[in-house]
């Protein structure tokens, strides 16, 4: 008898997000003054600069629907949809119903076929390369030429990685099964050259943003002088290698390879 193949990544991913939705949503509160100021700084960063009233949004991996509640607000008229594999994660979000979309994005028939802007934040690090892959060839095929693709990645090269890596396997002999450290998900991080050229494959980079400059485990341990050093560390311009290493995530902001200057 043959044995039972391993799910795929994908399908571990939404098991783990299900079992920990039910308490998701208070990570963007401020009863965690990490986790409040790491998901709140990528959305402000993943939106500055982007004019999104009345424009038709996709949010992949929308989990409990953060980005939809920072931008409600401030986008009158904006058509939202989110899709995430998870559907616990979904079950507790503000977003509409009728555009809440379980599974993948590149399954969906939505409304509108071509999108102002696709988000895709905190994904990529439970995606194999495959899916990457796909994912990415769906945005470029998606995206209007105006539109703007914002797309993050956990950093290879960062400190805080590292650490992370270092501590996974006793993680998950601790039996720490609803952190994403003990859950055994397997977890993709990349440098900003490589995932530079993994989104150029299909997308025309613009910019890249560094994201949260804290190192684990003193962000959970110390999370107010972490916070307060991180927020000041943000305020340093451009991306010196030097920010790199103290910066756990990258944020790439892509468009349209058709709008590519001559």
């Amino acid at each position: 008898m043959s044995a039972t193949p391993p799910p795929a990544q994908h399908e571990e991913a939404a098991r783990f997000f299900d079992r920990t939705s039910a308490d998701y949503r208070e990570k963007y509160s401020t009863a965690s003054r990490f986790h409040h100021y790491f998901f709140n700084e990528r959305l402000a960063k993943a939106t500055a600069g982007l004019d999104l009233r009345d424009a038709d949004v996709l949010d992949i991996g929308s989990g409990t629907g953060a980005l939809y509640d920072h931008l409600e607000d401030r986008a009158p008229g904006m058509r939202f949809h989110a899709t995430d594999v998870s559907a616990g994660m979904l079950a507790q979000s503000h977003v509409p119903a009728e555009r809440r979309f379980v599974g993948h994005a590149y399954q969906h028939p939505f409304p509108t076929q071509q999108f102002d802007a696709i988000f895709m934040l905190g994904v990529t690090t439970y995606l194999s390369p495959v899916e990457l892959d796909r994912n990415l060839a769906f945005i470029a095929a998606s995206l209007r030429p105006s539109g703007r693709a914002i797309i993050t990645f956990t950093n290879a090269h960062a400190l805080d990685h590292w650490s992370r890596s270092a501590v996974r396997s006793v993680a998950g002999v601790l039996g720490a099964k609803d952190k994403v450290l003990g859950s055994g998900l397997r977890l993709h991080a990349y440098g900003a050259g490589e995932a530079a050229a993994i989104v150029g494959r299909v997308l025309e980079v613009e910019r890249l943003e560094l994201l949260n400059h804290s190192v684990f485990p003193l962000n959970r341990l110390l999370p107010g002088p972490s916070v307060s050093l991180a927020r000041r560390l943000g305020r340093v311009d451009g991306t010196p290698a030097w920010l790199r290493w103290l910066s756990s995530d990258l944020l790439f902001v892509a468009r349209s390879q058709a709008t590519r200057p001559l």
